[in-house]
């Protein structure tokens, strides 16, 4: 299994290389070697609007990759995940790597049987590291890390504890009424969230609202926008902590941030576990929470779990500050990012080091993160 997503292919002083050396002709004699194997091709790599074109499919399939082309659609799609479908394209762009549109002002083109992409959008896009040779006219391409990731790290859980749900007897007045979320059943009673827009000093918040046993509670700030950005995810998990017996309903919230709704069918009290993120995925051994970036805070991968007598997060990332140190990277430039591997739960990591990115596989098993 390849070590890595990225890899695809070439970068932008390719493009200019060959570009300025051939702008005359349309067609380059090119070697192509990825990860040190020479790539036989058929169709040539080309140069139309001024852009370098390469057939995607031998090179793509030499690291890893399945390559789909619709042709109703003229898309190209490359996959090296088996979770990610080539579901219709929402956008207009041309190519989809692993589910995402990347922009390109040259689209893809079929010539003599061969679909070929710009070698500067798949490089971008995937984050390669390539050389070019101008003397013996060679790419090569390597997906190889040129870091030693480390082999085992352990993860450092923070407590995090539980706001009491308010309970409210009456619907405010201005409270304006957009939609509902099922929650899911909890003793054998169905909860319906009834969701409303609430300005909030000029702007629209989204809260919601459910009754449980003749009482109505009420969630704050599910959104800071309108009731399509608030998503549920019914968990039906449950904890037990000596006296206490937790049940974990659904996980409601926007991008940026998640409420876990916990009952406490003890004490018959409800209350949130706010984390950063949407649930990527959840089980009796924990949740694993993916936080898309936003400002200076990057893209990250959270585990909740439930330990002793409360709950407990880890923020992945913060697991590769000592490595990060290690290679003088800011923490900042690391990412993790979920993944289902074969069956287990899993991040990739990707780092920026000297201008280039690294990426590296790891699964979750306890409290270590364990390279794949």
């Amino acid at each position: 299994m390849m070590k890595k997503f990225a890899a695809l292919l070439l970068t932008t002083a390719l493009s200019t290389s060959l570009i300025g050396s051939s702008l005359a002709s349309s067609t380059i004699a090119v070697e192509v070697v990825v990860n040190g194997k020479t790539i036989p091709m058929l169709v040539p790599p080309v140069v139309q609007n001024g852009r370098a074109l390469v057939p995607v499919r031998e090179i793509s399939q030499a690291l890893g990759y399945t390559v789909n082309w619709n042709q109703e659609t003229r898309t190209v799609y490359l996959t090296n995940r088996s979770e990610v479908s080539n579901a219709p394209n929402p956008t207009d762009e041309k190519i989809v790597i692993n589910g995402n549109p990347i922009a390109t002002d040259v689209p893809p083109q079929v010539i003599k049987g061969r679909t070929m992409v710009p070698v500067r959008i798949i490089s971008e896009a995937t984050g390669a590291r390539v050389e070019w040779n101008q003397q013996s006219r060679r790419v090569t391409v390597s997906s190889e890390n040129s870091l030693a990731f480390p082999d085992r790290l352990m993860l450092n859980f923070q407590p995090v504890g539980l706001e009491r749900v308010e309970q409210v007897q009456t619907l405010p007045s201005k409270w304006e009424k957009k939609g509902i979320l099922s929650l899911g059943r909890i003793n054998q009673s169905e909860l319906v969230l009834e969701l409303y827009e609430v300005e909030l000093g000029g702007s629209p918040v989204i809260n919601g609202m459910f009754t449980y046993g003749n009482q109505t509670f009420v969630l704050n700030d599910l959104s800071a926008g309108t009731i399509d950005e608030v998503k549920n995810q019914n968990l039906a998990l449950q904890f037990d902590s000596g006296q206490d017996r937790l049940h974990l309903v659904s996980a409601i919230g926007a991008e940026y941030e998640t409420q876990i709704l916990v009952f406490n069918s003890s004490s018959r009290q409800w209350s949130v576990l706010r984390v950063p993120g949407r649930v990527a995925t959840s089980d009796s051994d924990g949740i694993l929470v993916q936080f898309p970036g936003k400002g200076l805070s990057p893209q990250a991968v959270s585990l909740i779990r439930f330990h002793g007598s409360g709950f407990e997060i880890s923020n992945l990332t913060e697991a590769f500050q000592n490595f990060a140190n290690s290679q003088n990277i800011d923490i900042q430039r690391v990412t993790t990012q979920y993944q289902s591997m074969d069956g287990q739960s899993g991040i990739t990591v990707s780092l920026v080091k000297d201008g280039l990115t690294e990426k590296q596989a790891y699964t979750l098993n306890g409290n270590t993160l364990e390279l794949h």
